[in-house]
């Protein structure tokens, strides 16, 4: 879970469109190749993996989420 501090920091990163965008479609990029890695995954380590992988693409994918909730969050 994100802290207050922790998403101040972030701030400038998920609300300059610009910036975001490009790392977000460079992180769909990634989660696509992949996604196809674990498509063809040969065993349970690799596919382990990938899952990992996808799973922590996704979270950075929803960093503006996690920031605002984290801002709005009382402490």
């Amino acid at each position: 879970m994100l802290d207050k501090i922790q998403a101040k920091k972030l701030v400038p990163l998920v609300n300059n469109p610009e910036v975001w965008d490009h790392l977000k479609e460079h992180l769909l990029g990634l989660k696509n190749l992949e996604l196809q890695a674990l498509a063809v995954a040969t065993s349970e380590l690799e596919m382990f993996r990938s899952q990992g992988k996808v799973n922590l693409l996704v979270r950075l994918e929803q960093l503006p989420d996690e920031v605002k909730e984290a801002l709005e969050r009382e402490e």
